[in-house]
């Protein structure tokens, strides 16, 4: 099994548990290596993340702990760095980059020209705080005699598009190291769905006359294409950095081999949260990124010190 899981949050973002839990969970767990990985402060949202005074605390605290129990863990100082995130990487060892959130155009637009006008659904959506909140943002023009199921399945498709878009941007955004729950979009669709009104049904306790479609078709010939053309945008960014001098941070710490081809993480978290029952990337997706010679590691994107590792048993296999 894999001796080392670098995506986790704490008590200082939005996990459960203390940074010196984490560390010691990841001994427990007989770990050679473990990577805390706050989230980085996006303007536009602070629910969830670390302001600019906590995240001096966090390195602060995530460099104590480094020396604490440097005799029996390594522990690396990491950062879940958003698209839209506004965050100094200098002090991390690595950097996940993620997308948390799709903007419109004109919210792209108002972000850089205006970003105190932003408006939430109208300018910009999270991608998995809700099904409703995605499912709003996605049909967020629509008027209610458009509110069916097919329209926002087509909607929904739109945002996917949005979605993978701002993913495959990612390398040039973040300079990250690794690539977060690269299909996030797809956290909700094993549960939820679509009744006969289009409204927002979860697929248990439903009849099977209530539930009329999943929220996104994943099939559909717009969503794979999509996702293909950001597999292969940060391929050739990795590519590109790579000939310019770049080497993975992973590489230089010495847990993997990167070369010049990305590094993408199968990310256990929605399966540890009861959203999902496999990881992201799907199957298909993994599939893809192997044929583009991309680099996989295991991720618990744990929030809770009883979750690290979470699953790496049973999906090792994908490696």
């Amino acid at each position: 099994m894999q001796k080392f899981d670098l995506h986790m949050h704490t008590t200082y973002c939005d996990g459960k548990d203390s940074a010196e839990a984490m560390v010691i969970s990841a001994i427990e767990n007989g770990l050679s290596c473990v990577g805390i990985s706050g989230h980085s402060y996006t303007p536009h949202d602070s629910t969830y993340c670390m302001s600019r005074e906590v995240t001096l605390r966090y390195i602060d605290e995530i460099n104590m702990l480094k020396k604490k129990y440097a005799g029996q863990i390594r522990l690396l100082l990491g950062i879940e760095l958003d698209r839209y995130a506004d965050t100094d990487t200098t002090p991390y060892d690595y950097i996940i980059g993620s997308a948390h959130y799709m903007f419109t155009e004109e919210g792209e637009r108002r972000r850089i020209a205006d970003p105190d006008s932003l408006e939430q659904f109208r300018d910009w959506g999270a991608v998995d705080d809700s099904a409703e909140d995605l499912v709003r943002f996605a049909a967020r023009d629509c008027s209610e005699e458009e509110a069916g199921p097919d329209v926002r399945r087509e909607k929904l498709l739109d945002a996917a598009e949005i979605y993978f878009n701002t993913v495959g941007g990612i390398i040039e955004a973040t300079d990250c190291d690794i690539v977060g729950h690269f299909d996030l979009i797809t956290k909700f669709t094993e549960g939820w769905g679509f009744g006969p009104a289009g409204n927002v049904i979860r697929r248990c306790g439903c009849g099977a006359d209530e539930f009329i479609s999943p929220l996104i078709d994943t099939s559909d010939e717009r969503y794979i294409a999509a996702w293909k053309q950001a597999i292969d945008r940060i391929s050739d960014a990795c590519a590109a950095r790579y000939a310019n001098g770049y080497r993975n941070r992973l590489e230089t710490l010495g847990l993997l081999e990167a070369g010049d081809k990305p590094v993408f993480e199968i990310n256990t978290g929605a399966i540890s949260k009861g959203y999902r029952t496999v990881p992201y990337p799907s199957a298909e997706q993994i599939a893809y990124i192997r044929s583009k010679g991309g680099v996989l590691i295991l991720d618990s994107d744990s929030h809770a010190a009883g979750t690290i590792c979470y699953g790496f048993e049973e999906f090792s296999e994908l490696l």
